[in-house]
């Protein structure tokens, strides 16, 4: 599943926030069945959420994901064992900037 963000225009913390939303509903897609409903080969695999990044402060959105992934993992609702849809999560981020 892959998100895009950027550029950033407002506090980083309103765009934190809203990654955030963002991402638990790629989650939530994933968790409830959504995914596979689309993609059934996705089935019983690691869902990987990337975050392509463009002209972003990458500190700040690269330790948010860090802390973002530890959190969620110790979160139950959130939880992979015995999902019949999901193996597990991972989470990458890329980094770049748009054409001037």
């Amino acid at each position: 599943m892959v998100l895009v963000e950027g550029p950033w225009m407002d506090s980083k913390e309103d765009h934190l926030r809203a990654l955030q939303e963002r991402i638990y509903g790629c989650l939530n897609a994933a968790l409830d069945g959504k995914l596979a409903e689309q993609f059934p080969q996705s089935v019983g695999k690691t869902v990987v959420v990337r975050v392509d990044c463009y002209d972003v402060p990458q500190n700040e959105v690269d330790e948010f994901i860090g802390r973002f992934a530890a959190g969620v993992s110790r979160m139950p609702d959130y939880a992979t064992e015995g999902s019949p849809y999901v193996a597990d999560f991972r989470f990458e981020v890329n980094h770049g900037s748009l054409p001037s």
